[in-house]
């Protein structure tokens, strides 16, 4: 078979024997680019294709949707016209550099962050022919041929060197560099003569003519085994004109006869003009057409199945990671084609119409009947071709839940009219039952036994007898089966009926009730089931609605779900069928192949060779042979799954192409070209320039409108969020802070990326946001409370002491008062003893007193004085005092066992003479028996001290005062509370005095004063 195609349009799918190609011009064109394409299109590592244009240093890489350009300026407008399309030869070095060779000169695109550099070295050239070669050593030296007798080695460095060979210099032929071995060697060829280049050098290995005389100087290296048998030299038919290959061990390559004589030589290291594309299909390229050759390798024989025709001439290439996707090249556009394996077998295709398969099923004869809802069509098991079944009185009838009987001539239906219908296929006539009211539409007919029917609904569950023609609704014990939407039927190998249902999964145990399989196992939830499968093991596969798939072990009650997560083309599941190595599933989008070994799911679409996307249920039958069929929308899909070609594992990885967002050290807003870039180097912004936009590509570029893309921000997102299939996130007003954003994508089928780019971000803070002004704030504040409060304290501090000295000064000054009142007192008794009592009590008198007086003076000088030295003074005072009074005081000083060392115990000077001198003169002086008691205690930290006499009390005192003729004013008590005052307002109420009049029975018994010091 020979086909020319005449390509005048955007995409085209042709099938042809086991391969479909599909060919679709890349939208490398806009209003700003109408320059011409002068070279073939470069594959680079990453997938992406590259190109160069008419104008010279002009070079363009598209990733599927961006096109970057890459521009060597010269201050010219080196526009030209080519009739050449392969004017370049390219290169991807080890570094990742783009090299792109012309005759005269090299170009090298480097990556030079925020984006990439041109760079240009000219070349000498003997110009001998036009061909151009570029390949790199495994030194990682650059080797260039370019219509010369010699080669150009460029270095690390780029220090050019012109290599040759003694027989290059004699022979009028240029060398050209074609190929590298799998050793990592160069071949070259010049004429039949055949070189390497090695780390040796250039070195010269033979002539081909001389080891075999029927090879032609147009000879083709291939590798070995690619289309000829391995290790092999002998004659290949193309067309049935025979053609030689030879096997060089030497080199470990086969080298064969081109097939087409008028083929121009081959321009690129690419082979841009023959590109062998697997073991059975070869690509060859002659100026304007692309022949696309069948090859039988155990025959020998290549044939020419099919000829692409283009207005120009055409250039192609291929990436080696991906030979199933070529790229075309003309003048003016860019195409892209895919070869896949044909794997299916499509039935019921019309050109103006579509066909929506309701149901199958398939007589002795192996003849399949296809119900639509446009009528019954029949597949004859002799010829594989569909045709439409005439009914007589049902011309393009609704054909859906069809069950045939063993005896092949009687068919059962469901009709649009609400009725069940029996269509003899031997008479081709129709005859309906009409079903009960509200039974809605017939899912399912399926065999129940000898006469009987079951007869699924959307509205119940019923038996039909054949021979009476009479319905009966099952409805359960309790009710549970009225009313339920069934879908599936299906009788497991144990004798067990299993129901699919909208209220979920139900079995008919032993007794012949119906149940709910969640009473048995409460972990199975899910309600809308569709349909059902028994596998070869007795484990039951349960399609659902909208939950995927799900495994059910019937012996242990395991459950395992399997949806879109895991790889599921779509979780409403039209049917299941199990072949040998997988379970396949038919969903609302795509057929899914399940592996039985990997656990791990392959995916079909129309882009894979189906009628359409969307399948229907209960529309799939597994034939006696082994052929699936499914159906959907547009016909019927047939396919032996044991001979299913799977597609290769290429992965695909997104890339970050270009980031928008300004720049702190530019002080502008950039484009920064990051594709080649994994860097964790954070990008920082600045708080009123807090956007950042970012565009990414995934490299499948065939369906690349159809790949989507998510982001997610780490501190900022829940989740993934979908970013749609621009591939361009946008991201405005981020708040102050740390981000990382990650992005992935996934391809029209669903898969996810094999990486995530992640980008580090970083907002800064306003500046009075910032954590050092914040601090700076915070410490200085600190210091002006800080300097305040201590400012203040020291204020305090000086109106303190100044109080205090105040208060001093006034105790001094009360003391002062003090001593002269005592002293006044103290003389009068003197002269007292003087006139009563003699010299000799007279002397006593100033013994005790001169004591007294020199205790005042040295007390007068404290503010506190020790306990010991209190308790001292007051014995001598009432000593004087009991002299006075010719000893008639009976007094006791007594100091409790709670005070270990009076020494060390301090309290104000003079603080218990005044109450003791009032005790004496006002209460004791008077009576006959005079007491008088003082003791010192210490309780919580309080010095007690307890002045208790029995003398007349305050009453009887005041009012001898009164009738007294000479009037006495007692100041000892006045400037005791001043004092009290003074010393409370110092040391915050220390000191207190409680005055207690003792009574009995009426009478006066005298006075206790209590005085309560806190121990300083």
């Amino acid at each position: 078979m020979n086909i020319r195609l005449f390509l005048f349009f955007l995409m085209f799918t042709t099938r042809l024997f086991s391969q479909n190609y599909t060919l679709r011009e890349a939208p490398i064109r806009d209003e700003y680019n109408t320059y011409l394409i002068c070279s073939a299109p470069f594959v680079d590592n990453n997938k992406f294709v590259w190109y160069s244009t008419n104008r010279e240093g002009d070079f363009y890489r598209f990733d599927g949707k961006n096109k970057l350009r890459f521009s060597y300026y010269t201050g010219k407008n080196d526009h030209y016209d080519s009739s050449y399309i392969s004017n370049y030869s390219w290169l991807q070095d080890s570094e990742n550099n783009i090299w792109a060779l012309k005759q005269n000169r090299v170009y090298i695109i480097k990556r030079k962050p925020p984006g990439y550099v041109v760079e240009r070295i000219l070349l000498e050239r003997e110009s001998i022919d036009r061909t151009v070669g570029i390949g790199m050593d495994k030194l990682k030296n650059i080797w260039i041929s370019n219509g010369s007798r010699y080669l150009i080695r460029i270095d690390g460095k780029q220090q050019i060197t012109k290599v040759s060979h003694p027989r290059l210099k004699q022979g009028k032929k240029s060398i050209q560099i074609f190929k590298t071995l799998q050793d990592g060697r160069l071949l070259a060829k010049s004429g039949y003569d055949i070189y390497f280049i090695d780390e040796n050098g250039l070195n010269y290995f033979g002539n081909l003519q001389s080891i075999d005389k029927e090879m032609n100087a147009e000879f083709q290296f291939i590798e070995n085994g690619k289309i000829f048998k391995e290790n092999d030299s002998g004659v290949y038919r193309y067309n049935g004109k025979p053609f030689r290959y030879l096997y060089i061990k030497e080199l470990n390559i086969q080298v064969f006869n081109r097939p087409y004589a008028n083929i121009a030589p081959s321009y690129g290291y690419s082979d841009n003009k023959t590109v062998m594309y697997n073991d059975a299909t070869v690509f060859i390229v002659n100026r304007n057409d692309i022949y696309i050759n069948r090859f039988n390798k155990q025959k020998g024989e290549i044939t020419t199945t099919d000829t692409l025709s283009f207005k120009t001439p055409v250039a192609i290439n291929f990436s080696r990671q991906n030979p199933d996707f070529i790229w075309i090249s003309t003048h003016d556009k860019l195409y892209k084609m895919l070869v896949s394996p044909n794997n299916f077998d499509k039935i019921l295709q019309f050109k103006n119409s579509q066909l929506s398969t309701r149901t199958m099923v398939s007589d002795t004869k192996k003849n399949l009947y296809i119900g639509t809802y446009e009528g019954l069509y029949v597949v004859r098991n002799t010829n594989k071709k569909a045709e439409e079944v005439f009914i007589k009185n049902d011309k393009k009838g609704v054909f859906d839940a069809m069950y045939l009987e063993k005896n092949d001539h009687i068919l059962w239906g469901y009709d649009e009219y609400g009725s069940l219908k029996r269509v003899d296929l031997s008479t081709r006539i129709k005859t309906s039952f009409k079903m009960p009211d509200e039974t809605g539409q017939v899912t399912f007919v399926k065999e129940k036994g000898d006469s009987e029917l079951w007869v699924g609904t959307t509205h119940g569950l019923y038996v039909f007898n054949t021979k009476t023609e009479q319905f009966h609704e099952l409805k359960g014990t309790n009710n549970e089966l009225k009313g339920i939407q069934f879908q599936h039927i299906l009788q497991a190998r144990d004798g067990r009926w299993w129901l699919a249902t909208n209220k979920g999964l139900f079995f008919r145990d032993k007794r012949g009730d119906f149940l709910n399989y969640s009473v048995t196992n409460p972990d199975f939830k899910n309600k809308n089931i569709l349909t059902l499968l028994e596998d070869e093991k007795g484990n039951l596969w349960i399609g659902t609605d909208g939950d995927g798939v799900l495994f059910l072990d019937l012996k242990t009650g395991h459950l395992k779900n399997y949806n879109v997560r895991d790889g599921l083309s779509n979780a409403i599941i039209c049917g299941i069928l199990e072949s040998k190595n997988a379970f396949w599933f038919s969903t609302y989008y795509g057929l899914s192949r399940l592996d039985k070994k990997t656990d791990t799911f392959t995916v079909y679409f129309k882009e894979d060779g189906l009628p359409d996307n969307e399948f229907n249920l209960r529309s799939y039958y597994k034939a006696e042979d082994g052929i699936f069929y499914f159906g959907g929308l547009n016909g019927v899909v047939a396919f032996d799954p044991e001979k299913i070609q799977l597609p290769k594992e290429n992965p695909y990885k997104i890339f970050l192409i270009e980031a928008t967002y300004f720049s702190e050290k530019k002080n502008k807003n950039i484009k920064d070209c990051l594709c080649e870039s994994e860097s964790t180097d954070v990008i920082n912004l600045p708080y009123n320039r807090n956007y950042f936009s970012a565009t990414f590509t995934i490299n499948e570029l065939f369906y690349q409108e159809s790949n989507t893309y998510y982001y997610k921000i780490d501190g900022l997102t829940n989740g993934w969020n979908d970013a749609g299939t621009s591939g361009k996130i946008e991201l405005y007003s981020l708040p102050p802070g740390d981000y990382v954003v990650q992005v992935r994508g996934k391809d029209f089928k669903g898969t996810v990326t094999v990486n995530e780019k992640r980008i580090y971000l970083h907002v800064r803070q306003i500046f009075y946001k910032t954590p050092l002004f914040i601090g700076s704030i915070t410490v200085l504040i600190l210091f002006l409370i800080i300097y305040f409060f201590l400012r203040k304290i020291n204020t305090q501090r000086k109106v303190f002491e100044r109080e205090k000295e105040i208060a001093e000064l006034k105790s001094s000054a009360l003391r002062a008062q003090m001593n002269p009142h005592f002293l006044f007192n103290i003389l009068s008794n003197l002269q007292s003893v003087l006139i009563l009592k003699g010299e000799m009590e007279a002397n006593k008198y100033f013994g005790a007193f001169s004591k007294l007086l020199r205790l005042t003076i040295e007390m007068s000088r404290q503010e506190l004085v020790a306990l010991e030295t209190e308790i001292e003074y007051i014995k001598n005072y009432i000593l004087l005092n009991n002299l006075q009074l010719n000893e008639t005081i009976d007094y006791t000083v007594e100091v409790d066992s709670s005070i270990k060392n009076k020494a060390e115990i301090l309290l104000p000077v003079m603080i218990v003479q005044p109450f003791v001198e009032n005790a004496i003169i006002h209460g004791l002086s008077s009576k006959k028996d005079k007491k008088l008691e003082i003791r010192f205690s210490v309780e919580n930290d309080y010095l007690i001290i307890s002045v208790q006499d029995n003398g007349i009390g305050r009453d009887a005192s005041a009012l001898l005062k009164k009738n007294s003729k000479r009037v006495y004013k007692s100041l000892a008590t006045e400037i005791v509370n001043e004092r009290m005052k003074i010393i409370n307002d110092s040391y915050k109420n220390t000191m207190s005095i409680e005055i207690i009049d003792l009574f009995e029975s009426g009478i006066s018994l005298g006075t206790k004063v209590i005085i309560k010091f806190k121990m300083l």
